[in-house]
C-alpha cells in the first residue's frame, strides 16, 4: 500500500511540476506574442488560471504533506511533554485529516455541479470539469497520508509534525 501511495504521490508531482513548465512556457509566449503583434494568445490566461495553476498547486499538496512543508503554530505544544502534547497531536492529526475528507466531499459536489451546468471555458470552447477533478484528487491523497499516519502520531513519526524542513 505504502509502494502504491508512494508512486502515485510521485507521479501526481511530476505532472505538478510539468504544469508548472508549461505554464511558464505558455505565459512567456504570451507575453512575447502580445508585445510583438498586439494579440495574446487566445485562452491562455484561462488554460493558465484553470488548469495549470490548479495542476501545480492540488497535485503536489500530498508531497508538500509528506515533506512536513505546512505551516504550523507550535507556541502551545513546544512547552508541553509527555501524554498531553501525544493527545493532543492526535486530536490535531484526527480533526485535519476529517476536515480534508470534508473538503474531499465538497469538492466532488463542486465537480459535480460543473460538470451538470456543463461549464467551458469563455474564449475557447473546453470543458472546466477536468480541472475540478484535480482538486478531490489532491486533497484525497493528502487526506489518506494524513489518516495513515496517525499510527506515526505516538512516535512522534506523522509529517504533520514534522520538527525539520523538508529536504530540497
Amino acid at each position: 500500500m505504502q509502494k502504491l501511495l508512494a508512486r502515485c504521490e510521485t507521479g501526481m508531482l511530476y505532472v505538478g511540476c510539468f504544469s508548472t513548465f508549461v505554464m511558464m512556457l505558455l505565459t512567456t509566449a504570451d507575453t512575447v506574442v502580445r508585445y510583438l503583434f498586439s494579440s495574446p494568445i487566445i485562452g491562455a490566461y484561462e488554460l493558465t488560471t484553470n488548469y495549470l495553476m490548479v495542476s501545480a498547486i492540488f497535485l503536489s499538496v500530498a508531497y508538500g504533506y509528506r515533506g512536513g512543508a505546512y505551516i504550523r503554530v507550535t507556541f502551545l505544544t513546544d512547552r508541553l511533554r509527555g501524554k498531553v502534547k501525544t493527545a493532543i497531536y492526535f486530536f490535531v492529526q484526527i480533526v485535519s485529516t476529517v476536515y480534508g475528507f470534508m473538503l474531499v466531499i465538497a469538492t466532488i459536489q463542486q465537480v459535480k455541479r460543473i460538470y451538470s451546468d456543463h461549464t467551458a471555458l469563455s474564449s475557447i470552447d473546453i470543458p472546466l470539469w477536468p480541472a475540478y477533478v484535480i482538486v478531490p484528487v489532491g486533497l484525497f491523497f493528502m487526506s489518506l497520508l494524513m489518516l495513515l499516519d496517525l499510527r506515526k502520531v505516538k512516535a512522534g513519526k506523522s509529517s504533520l509534525f514534522q520538527d525539520d524542513a523538508p529536504e530540497s
